[in-house]
């Protein structure tokens, strides 16, 4: 008799024994499964991100070109990264019945910012580099109404102190009318103003 009941939970135990290892793998392969669609779901969508970005259009950049001199409709004009003096001025309207084509490099890249000057015939070049070296000092000057603290600093004679005491002057007073105008700022004598005056500018 108690060799039945030993027999009966020798097997009894067996069977429970059996059925978690069943249990046990058929876990395992449900979360091998689970995880290998997660994987593959996670490789299709990264794909689509690829595709995607792959697809979308670069936007090539924009540069500001002033063209003058004898061309139809001279001004400033957008062109796009890549494009040549020959762009510009097509952009432009084209050449004027007076301009001197000969002049001009044609296969020159543009560049931001960039001024392309055609000259009329019989135009002298070392009259027209003068004026293009004029207009460059110009551009270098610096509008003390709309200066930085650091941008005025760059002025020769304009340190921290006189920089400061420029932008309280606007501010309380409004922007300058005029360059002699500095002289009513505190700090800035004559001799200061005279240094300072080839380089700045009122707008």
């Amino acid at each position: 008799m108690k060799k039945l009941i030993h027999n009966k939970l020798v097997w009894f135990c067996l069977i429970i024994v059996g059925i978690l290892v069943v249990n046990f793998y058929q876990t395992k392969q449900k979360n091998e499964v689970a995880f290998a669609k997660q994987s593959s779901e996670e490789i299709v969508e990264k794909k689509d991100e690829d595709i995607k970005e792959s697809s979308t259009p670069v936007k090539s950049k924009v540069f500001m070109v002033d063209v003058k001199g004898a061309i139809q409709k001279p001004g400033v004009i957008q062109c796009k990264e890549g494009e040549r003096v020959f762009d510009a001025i097509r952009l432009a309207g084209g050449f004027s019945d007076k301009a001197d084509v000969n002049k001009v490099n044609l296969a020159e890249k543009i560049v931001d910012e960039m001024v392309i000057y055609v000259p009329f015939f019989g135009e002298e070049m070392d009259q027209i580099s003068f004026n293009k070296e004029d207009e460059s000092i110009e551009n270098e000057k610096i509008d003390i109404n709309h200066a930085s603290q650091s941008e005025l600093e760059k002025i020769p004679g304009v340190g921290p102190t006189k920089a400061k005491n420029i932008l309280d002057y606007i501010e309380n007073n409004g922007p300058f009318t005029s360059v002699e105008q500095l002289d009513d700022v505190n700090g800035i004598g004559k001799k200061s103003l005279e240094q300072m005056t080839p380089f700045i500018i009122i707008r």
